[in-house]
């Protein structure tokens, strides 16, 4: 995974790697949920203005046809939203599943005798607790843009 970024020729990813490697295997899946709900997000908001247009030209053609311009219209507007949705609906699962296999670990470490190391103990619960803290960060970005662009897709079709 690491490598990859480093291809990308970005300075500062040390941070970035540590935080991965802290959170464990499930921190990579949050990474690609984060990236796709970005791209999501971006290229929602770089094709707004086109869909706006393209939609205002369908709902004046809808008074002619009413209900499947109008429908087509709604299909138009909030495409890659179900996609967003779903997005939202698996992120904090991924982070539940970090923070278990996190725990996991950490009560592994206790059954072989680390209890007597409290900074080892520390370090596996920050390690278990991370990767629900990156799931949560994800899933309020995710959840702000989903609401914002359902309004503006209800603002847009009760304009129409």
């Amino acid at each position: 995974m690491q490598e990859w970024i480093a291809a990308l020729g970005w300075v500062e990813i040390k941070p970035l790697e540590q935080l991965m490697a802290q959170g464990g295997f499930i921190m990579q899946g949050l990474l690609l949920v984060a990236v796709l709900q970005a791209w999501l997000i971006i290229h929602r908001w770089m094709t707004w203005p086109q869909l706006t247009r393209h939609t205002a030209q369908e709902a004046h053609q809808a008074l002619l046809q009413r209900h499947a311009d109008h429908l087509h219209a709604l299909i138009q507007l909030e495409k890659g939203l179900p996609l967003l949705k779903g997005l939202l609906m698996v992120t904090p699962l991924l982070g539940l599943t970090g923070s278990v296999t996190g725990m996991m670990l950490v009560f592994d470490g206790l059954s072989l005798g680390a209890a007597s190391d409290p900074r080892l103990l520390a370090s596996g619960i920050a390690r278990a607790i991370l990767p629900t803290f990156a799931s949560m960060a994800v899933m309020l970005v995710g959840m702000f843009f989903l609401s914002f662009w359902q309004r503006r897709v209800k603002r847009q079709l009760q304009a129409l």
